[in-house]
């Protein structure tokens, strides 16, 4: 194993595209008390935005994958989650397995000219998780003093 292999994702290391998949899922996993709440927001936020076509094909997606339902606090860590990355992976693989969502998605970010990677394709920086961890020992220096 290489050590870059044990680096997480972070937005740092995404393309526009890539963070705003991410974004979404985001927003759909915390936003509301049901899936169903989450996507009217989203398709009221989105619905000027280049992609807003496919969220319905984003949301069948989500659908897809493990705790898929489960309603999550917002997080705001520019780290990405296991599933975060599968979401990327299962978007940009060359074999769709046979998932219409995936393969019409993929269809429609073809004809926006842009694409997705799979998460193994991506360059880990680690400054995400630099950051993070840097203001997290801030935070603490700075409770001790002031506190």
């Amino acid at each position: 194993m290489k050590a870059s292999d044990f680096i997480p994702l972070g937005f740092s290391d995404l393309t526009d595209d890539e963070a705003f998949v991410v974004s979404v899922f985001r927003h759909w996993q915390s936003c509301g008390a049901t899936c169903t709440e989450a996507e009217s927001s989203l398709s009221q936020l989105l619905k000027n935005d280049r992609l807003y076509n496919g969220l319905q094909l984003l949301f069948d997606l989500f659908g897809t994958l493990p705790d898929q339902h489960r309603r999550t606090a917002k997080n705001d860590s520019a780290v990405l989650t296991l599933v975060e990355e599968a979401l990327l992976d299962e978007i940009g693989s060359t074999d769709a397995m046979g998932k219409r969502c995936v393969e019409d998605f993929q269809q429609l970010l073809a004809e926006a000219g842009t694409t997705i990677r799979p998460a193994l394709n991506i360059s880990r920086s680690g400054y995400d998780c630099l950051v993070e961890t840097i203001d997290r020992k801030a935070a603490k220096v700075y409770e001790a003093l002031y506190s």
